[in-house]
């Protein structure tokens, strides 16, 4: 893929939680002129429908693949464009990977739900899962979209996986200027003699001048990023600039050397992930994407 993605697959439960996923899937597909298709996936369905025969409508129980495909044409009416409209059956990871396989799309959006009395956002089962599992990049809405993405940070652990994500972001927001984000712990016996710490830093600045020279710049509009680097725990780095600086969109690569994304799926670091307040594209690379 040359430049940004050309069909997006927006899953949707339906939900309150996914109209800004819906929105903004609309406004990158404007953006990009790309193709939408829209997806509600029914679980549960009962066949078993007892013969109504003789009641009124009302009373009639209703069967779930026509609620949704009504709730779903409602939804998607006030759109500037029409999208696609599908509705499928059965688990939802499994519907949502093999449409997206279908139909060659190449970003997912989906979105997730707050808690209200925490204000907190919640990684559900099915986010968790096709985190693990997509071969395509995922973008997680939680914000309510009034522009396009401008202020974009990029997280990144220096791995081959992570340069893949960063020549895809840089595709997919051509001309855009990005900030690298790269965290560093220096072993605990440096920490007390600042001249060996000074030294490790000018260590991890080379590092990531070599990632950087290594990433192909072939992109339209390739613009050089501007690049951060800090002392400290990645998550919580990260949750403190994204808040401060107001950024739009948090995108992460996968299966790095550090297991930054495994970090941000594990338990003791999902409530910080679920309080960073924008959305988040998360790129596995091809051939790292497992079942799990």
């Amino acid at each position: 893929m040359s430049g940004p993605a050309r069909k997006i697959l927006l899953a949707t439960d339906l939900s309150a939680r996914c109209d800004r996923a819906l929105c903004r899937a609309a406004m990158l597909a404007w953006q990009w002129q790309s193709s939408l298709t829209v997806l509600h996936v029914v679980e549960d369905r009962d066949l078993s429908i007892p013969d109504a025969a003789g009641l009124p409508s009302w009373r009639r129980s209703s069967d779930p693949l026509d609620v949704a495909r009504k709730h779903l044409l409602a939804d998607v009416d006030a759109l500037p464009a029409r999208p696609t409209v599908r509705i499928a059956e059965g688990n939802p990871v499994e519907a949502i990977l093999c449409s997206a396989d279908a139909e060659n799309c190449d970003l997912i959006a989906i979105g997730l739900g707050r808690d209200e009395s925490l204000g907190h956002f919640i990684l559900g089962r099915t986010a968790d899962r096709l985190f693990r599992r997509s071969r395509v990049p995922l973008l997680v809405v939680k914000d309510r979209p009034r522009k396009p993405y401008e202020n974009i940070v990029f997280a990144t652990d220096l791995s081959d996986s992570s340069r893949y994500a960063l020549e895809t972001t840089a595709r997919f927001f051509s001309g855009q200027r990005l900030t690298i984000f790269h965290a560093y712990r220096p072993p605990s016996e440096l920490i007390t003699e600042s001249a060996l710490h000074r030294q490790y830093r000018m260590e991890v600045e080379l590092e990531v001048r070599a990632f950087l020279a290594g990433v192909d710049k072939s992109a339209p509009g390739w613009q050089q990023p501007h690049v951060l680097i800090e002392d400290g725990a990645p998550n919580f780095l990260l949750r403190d600039y994204v808040r401060d600086k107001e950024v739009d969109l948090l995108v992460l690569g996968t299966h790095g050397r550090s297991a930054l994304f495994e970090m941000f799926l594990g338990s003791a670091a999902k409530a910080i992930v679920d309080d960073v307040p924008c959305d988040a594209l998360v790129i596995r690379e091809p051939r790292a994407a497992v079942e799990t």
